[in-house]
């Protein structure tokens, strides 16, 4: 029996080790979500000066659920990955809905216990939606700082994809033709 917890401890370390190595967009993404909830809390401390510790800590419990609902979805994309199709997409709807509802739940407890903004935990949540928008540009950031290494370049540019697609469609246009002319002995009839 302990050589099973063995091999269980085992697979559930080298499960979290590539869960923390599988996305290079992750860390992008959640430092995203840290430059909004700087820039929100910038916000709150220049607009509303008195309550300010209300409003911080809404914001701040926001952008903790957008840094969990991050996490979240990388892991649930890497498990719906190695189901069949709609295996996957049954897991990632019953994964948004324990998202939804962990921020519905969260959301209610802050406007029953009244100690923190609703509004502005709301706002910190955001950051999952204005980081997905912003990683291009943190990315391109990372590597001019050498923080990152670019992505690799495609072997083929759009344009010569494009052409490819052209030239095998004339080349199947070109065959289907010179099928019919050789059933038909050349003259088309």
């Amino acid at each position: 029996m302990p050589e099973k917890k063995r091999i269980e401890w085992f697979d559930m370390k080298q499960s979290l080790g590539k869960f923390f190595q599988m996305s290079d967009v992750l860390d992008e993404l959640l430092c995203g979500i840290l430059i909004w909830g700087l820039i929100c809390q910038t916000g709150l401390l220049i607009f509303f000066r008195s309550g300010a510790a209300y409003h911080s800590i809404g914001l701040w419990i926001g952008v903790m659920l957008a840094l969990v609902g991050a996490f979240h979805i990388t892991w649930s994309l890497d498990k719906a990955l190695d189901l069949d199709q709609e295996g996957a997409i049954k897991k990632m709807r019953m994964y948004a809905m324990l998202r939804y509802g962990l921020v519905l739940i969260v959301l209610g407890v802050l406007m029953i216990i009244n100690k923190a903004n609703p509004l502005t935990a709301f706002l910190g949540l955001m950051g999952l939606k204005t980081a997905a928008y912003m990683q291009p540009f943190i990315h391109k950031a990372a590597v001019k700082m050498k923080l990152k290494k670019d992505l690799p370049k495609p072997l083929l540019t759009p344009e010569e994809v494009d052409e490819l697609i052209r030239e095998e469609k004339g080349l199947a246009k070109r065959e289907t033709k010179t099928e019919t002319e050789h059933e038909t002995g050349g003259n088309g009839v």
